[in-house]
């Protein structure tokens, strides 16, 4: 497994929620609760074999990532336009997460997200 973290730490999602479930069967809830938690753990678990299936199909490790950063430029305007709509509704709390967001969609668009060639 050490050559596919991706599929660990879906499963370690999975194995999270399974937790979960457990503590809600302790302080007994009704049983739509249990199957629809339950559920969500049958998911993960589908969904980490289908991360290790893949991860195995393919390479090991991607060396480059191609990303075009033609807009690059207008993510911090509409990033800190979304932040100004989301603070109405939410509350100014949310500067505490969107404010080093901002900070690095800023250095992206700054600096430019494409992968240099050697």
């Amino acid at each position: 497994m050490r050559r596919h973290p991706s599929a660990v730490v879906v499963a370690g999602w999975a194995l999270l929620n399974g937790v979960l479930l457990a503590v809600l069967a302790v302080y007994g809830k009704s049983p739509l609760v249990y199957w629809l938690w339950g559920g969500v753990v049958l998911v993960l678990a589908l969904a980490a074999g289908a991360v290790l299936l893949s991860s195995r199909s393919g390479p090991e490790q991607h060396v480059r990532y191609r990303v075009p950063d033609r807009g690059a430029g207008a993510v911090p305007p509409a990033a800190a336009g979304l932040l100004v709509a989301l603070g109405f509704v939410y509350g100014l709390w949310l500067l505490c997460v969107a404010v080093p967001l901002l900070g690095v969609s800023a250095a992206l668009a700054v600096r430019g997200t494409t992968a240099r060639e050697r």
